[in-house]
């Protein structure tokens, strides 16, 4: 009776692990395939806003009269923004596609500094129109490939995801190979969605800059206005990742160097498994850190995520506060922002990705920060109430704090930031705290998702 006993027991616990394991089997697959649709779905979505983008500025370079001007180089700043969204979804690799959201900002950046200079009467120099070129031809180049993915991905079953590297070397050509290859202008098929963004955001890389530098341009400053100024060596930036790592929660134990990154941002490139981070060469600080693990099954809320995240840039020495999150489904974006004596610093930003199985960030992009911070010596000449009364007639206020912003031009400003409503539909109002003026104005819009500005 013992044995045949021990026998049934050992039997129900075999079916037993067999059912756990099936269970977690079918787990992984739907998370694989549900990450797989997103990105899927992203990518379509980007393709969709480059597509509009590049025919809104063929049709701006044609238009004739003012009107129409406006209304296609707006559209094409718009259109710009969204496609920068959609890119900010897909999952980022190494240093990511760092280089095609740089252009895409410009190109926004641009068309709505070209529609704001025609709307207020003046005509285009022929160096902007120069420059209106430029950025079509590189668009239009740009967005061909990324059509060309899309027919792909109908045509061929394209899939996201780039095969193994053992596979690529085993071929005598890896990724970056391709990469490589691509910015050298050899013509390479892509093997799936993902090396074809590759390949374009290498391209990228080697074009010249273009002569306008933009609004809020990221990854281009001819100096960095917030790194300190004392150079590190090699040796240094290991400790200063290691320490990072640690406090972050994936401790650098077996960290293996990876090159130095060229700019005003360069620095030293480290990796680790799933793990990549650069350690500035001046100032002695990380910029970018991005761990690829795989995701486990959600087990925190939004609130949780995000205060989890905010623990642990409070023990990287960050005091910030949060002004974008988005939910993702297994992960969160958080922007943060440098905030002091009530004055909101929004150009001193942060990007975060924030998992929700654990709370870890396991994506982060200070380099915005370290572009543009400074101490800045801005001071309100009117009142709060003042500049209430420049709000149009109706307008419900919410919240009202002072932020420096940036602004057409390449400037800043102190401005008084009214959020609240106008005919059900919610608004960032930025009057200016010197003049009065009113600067910019955003719609806040609401999804699933979270909130974003338009």
């Amino acid at each position: 009776m013992d044995r045949k006993f021990w026998y049934g027991l050992l039997g129900i616990a075999l079916i037993l692990s067999l059912g756990w394991g099936i269970n977690e089997y079918r787990q992984a697959e739907n998370l694989r395939l549900t990450t797989e649709n997103q990105n899927q779905r992203a990518f379509r979505d980007l393709a969709s806003h480059m597509d509009q983008l590049e025919t809104d500025l063929s049709k701006g370079q044609v238009a004739s009269t003012a009107n129409q001007k406006v209304l296609y180089l707006s559209q094409a700043g718009s259109n710009s923004e969204a496609a920068m969204k959609d890119l900010a979804q897909l999952p980022a690799e190494d240093n990511g596609l760092s280089y095609v959201g740089q252009f895409l900002n410009q190109v926004g950046d641009f068309s709505r500094n070209a529609a704001h200079k025609v709307a207020i009467g003046s005509n285009l120099t022929n160096e902007e129109e120069k420059t209106l070129a430029d950025v079509h031809d590189r668009l239009l180049s740009a967005n061909r490939k990324v059509q060309d993915l899309l027919v792909r991905v109908d045509t061929e079953n394209l899939a996201w995801a780039n095969k193994p590297a053992a596979t690529w070397k085993k071929l005598g050509f890896s990724k970056t190979q391709i990469a490589e290859a691509a910015a050298e202008g050899q013509d390479v098929q892509a093997s799936s969605v993902r090396s074809g963004l590759d390949q374009l955001n290498a391209s990228l890389q080697k074009l010249p800059p273009f002569s306008y530098t933009g609004e809020f341009a990221t990854r281009s400053v001819a100096e960095p206005l917030g790194l300190p100024t004392q150079e590190v060596n090699k040796d240094k930036s290991l400790e200063v990742a290691k320490d990072f790592l640690n406090k972050i929660g994936s401790p650098g134990v077996n960290l293996e160097f990876a090159g130095v990154s060229s700019g005003p941002m360069g620095g030293y490139l480290w990796r680790q498994g799933d793990i990549s981070l650069t350690v500035s060469k001046r100032g002695g600080v990380v910029t970018d850190y991005s761990n690829q693990r795989s995701l486990q099954e959600r087990t925190l809320t939004v609130e949780q995520a995000k205060n989890k995240a905010l623990s642990t840039l409070d023990n990287l020495g960050w005091k910030l506060v949060p002004t974008s999150i988005e939910d993702y489904g297994g992960y969160l974006r958080l922007e943060v922002v440098d905030e002091k004596d009530k004055v909101r610093y929004y150009p001193d930003k942060i990007r975060l990705t924030v998992t929700l199985d654990n709370g870890q960030i396991t994506a982060y992009d200070a380099t915005p920060y370290w572009a543009y911070h400074y101490q800045r010596k801005f001071s309100a000449k009117i009142s709060a109430d003042e500049a209430k009364t420049k709000l149009r007639s109706g307008f419900q206020i919410k919240e009202t704090r002072l932020a420096v912003i940036p602004v057409l031009g390449n400037r800043e400003v102190l401005a008084y930031e009214f959020r609240g409503t106008y005919q059900g539909e919610e608004y960032l109002v930025y009057i200016n705290a010197e003049s009065g003026l009113e600067e910019k104005i955003q719609r806040i819009i609401k999804t699933p998702r979270g909130e974003y500005l338009q």
